[in-house]
């Protein structure tokens, strides 16, 4: 099993500022695959929720590269997702802390993929979404958003985040790769004006992962073009048997 991955995060044609963050990493070593991929939007409504998205992707971007030196020699798959799990913990205790000690609201949605040989393992808190696609896309993330009424309107508000409490609620799905496979994770939104159709067409240029980030920049294209207002984050990870 190898893998191809890119991502890249815009700021888009309408906001000030990025509070989006997104990263990859891939690592192979004596024909055992390792890939993290993961997602964080920055609450709106929160004036400085790229703090907390940024400590959360660079947080496990420190983790994986701290991490893949001991894989499978010193620590088996279940000893990295255990690992992984505890991190991912400690680093929304870390963002609940620093609203704590700041006086700031600050938190971010998470949408994580972390793949481990043919097995893939999701870690979600919020609204991002990871899908799988290959004849269809399929959503494997579920939107954890409750309406509730404001102003005189009923809006979609985020019932879980990073941040949001001192022990994070954490989504947690198991599934394996069965054969050729691309998975797809993007803050909100990327999916807004994004079909399948759309998707199709530009994995079939994908035979690399400089091909996987253009990829990715194609689909913000794609988004923008098409009147998304937010910030665009998209991750690839197209997994080859």
């Amino acid at each position: 099993m190898k893998a191809y991955v890119g991502c890249v995060t815009d700021k888009g044609n309408y906001r000030e500022k990025n509070q989006d963050r997104a990263v990859c990493h891939m690592a192979e070593k004596k024909g055992k695959l390792l890939a993290v991929a993961c997602v964080c939007d920055g609450i709106g409504s929160f004036v400085y929720s790229e703090i907390a998205s940024e400590m959360v992707t660079g947080g496990i971007s420190r983790w994986f590269e701290g991490m893949k030196p001991y894989y499978p020699e010193v620590m088996d798959e279940e000893a990295l997702v255990e690992d992984l799990e505890i991190t991912i913990r400690e680093l929304n205790e870390l963002v609940y802390a620093y609203r704590g000690e700041r006086g700031i609201d600050i938190g971010c949605t998470m949408s994580l993929l972390f793949l481990v040989g043919r097995r893939y393992y999701v870690f979600h808190a919020g609204d991002s979404r990871i899908y799988l696609v290959r004849d269809a896309m399929c959503q494997i993330t579920r939107d954890e958003v409750v309406m509730k009424a404001s102003d005189g309107r009923v809006k979609p508000r985020l019932a879980n985040y990073v941040g949001k409490e001192k022990e994070m609620w954490v989504n947690r799905i198991v599934g394996e790769v069965d054969g050729k496979a691309a998975f797809l994770l993007g803050s909100d939104g990327l999916f807004k004006h994004l079909a399948y159709e759309d998707v199709k067409e530009i994995l079939k240029s994908v035979k690399s992962s400089r091909h996987a980030r253009r990829a990715c920049e194609r689909f913000l294209g794609v988004v923008l073009e098409r009147g998304e207002r937010d910030n665009v984050s998209c991750v690839l990870v197209c997994a080859i048997p």
